[in-house]
């Protein structure tokens, strides 16, 4: 075998954006798209002409040429589908947020371990070359002492009960969809434990969080920050500042192809310096890879995200929307 066989679930916005990256990821064949109406996911395989098979759920979990699933429906469906997948001997890859809270994650990874099947959080940005790039910049020490971390996602959305973004029951609100990009980049980049979190934030009338402004405080000393917002236009950005240079991520920081690196001279204007990264395709291809590659080698993680630090980010988030009133 060359390739592993995989069935994306869900024809959402994900699989609007991924579709087109399987073809371009080493050892990576979508088999399969799956959709609880498989005219659903025939119409968006004809759309971006990709020759795959058009299933339900339960047909990719009985069809043994598949190996792996990768769950990419709204996060109230994560663990179920999850679990049922691991359940059918199916390796498995899940949207982030990885699950609804930290002790659905902790199930699932005991249940992969059980099974000895590869599992994983599809928090794509840890496998994009500018962002590794910035994470060695920091462990060199090409920065100075790292003093702290930035991360924006705030956009101003109408609010629909009806959309996966809104549904409180869906798992909607700002922290699980976006909140899991600006905390997982501050927690990777400031290299350590959390040591205090403090959020403030407001919710929607439906329960769901619409706010969720929050202070890390690291035990290396770091200061982080990360905002996520769906009715504020906080924007997109992202800093990590040294004592000796600042970078900062050109346009969405968790898929940016871009980065500057600022050096202050006192209160003069800075010199900068722009480094661009090449990125497959719309950047999942990255990730991809590295899965199949794992599981070619006979691995159930990745190092570069395991699901230790997955479960870690749960509980990170669980306590974001815990301290929301």
């Amino acid at each position: 075998m060359t390739k592993l066989n995989w069935a994306m679930v869900g024809t959402g916005l994900m699989a609007e954006l991924i579709l087109n990256d399987f073809a371009l990821a080493d050892g990576t064949n979508l088999y399969a798209l799956v959709s609880r109406d498989p005219a659903k996911a025939e119409a968006r395989l004809k759309e971006f002409n990709i020759e795959a098979k058009a299933l339900t759920f339960d047909e990719a979990l009985a069809d043994e040429a598949i190996d792996v699933i990768y769950v990419a429906t709204p996060h109230s469906e994560h663990f179920a589908q999850a679990t049922a997948a691991l359940e059918a001997g199916k390796h498995v890859l899940v949207e982030k947020a990885f699950t609804m809270n930290a002790d659905e994650a902790a199930k699932l990874d005991a249940l992969a371990k059980a099974k000895n099947l590869f599992l994983m959080e599809a928090m794509w940005t840890k496998f994009l070359p500018l962002h590794n790039a910035l994470k060695a910049m920091i462990e060199n020490g090409e920065l100075g002492e790292l003093i702290s971390i930035e991360a924006n996602f705030g956009m101003n959305v109408p609010f629909d009960n009806s959309h996966r973004l809104f549904n409180h029951e869906l798992g909607g609100g700002t922290t699980l969809d976006q909140g899991v990009y600006t905390t997982t980049f501050n927690r990777w980049m400031s290299g350590s434990p959390i040591a205090k979190q403090v959020t403030f934030g407001n919710r929607f009338a439906n329960g769901a969080d619409a706010h969720a402004d929050t202070t890390f405080v690291f035990e290396n000393g770091v200061i982080g920050h990360g905002i996520s917002s769906l009715v504020s236009r906080y924007g997109f950005g992202g800093r990590v500042i040294g004592s000796a240079k600042t970078v900062e991520l050109k346009g969405q920081f968790w898929n940016s192809r871009a980065l500057e690196i600022l050096t202050y001279v006192y209160q003069g204007e800075p010199t900068r310096e722009l480094i661009e990264f090449e990125t497959k395709g719309a950047g999942y291809a990255h990730m991809l890879q590295a899965v199949s590659a794992a599981i070619f080698a006979g691995n159930t993680q990745c190092v570069e995200h395991p699901v230790s630090w997955t479960i870690e980010n749960m509980k990170v988030l669980d306590e974001i929307r815990a301290n929301i009133k």
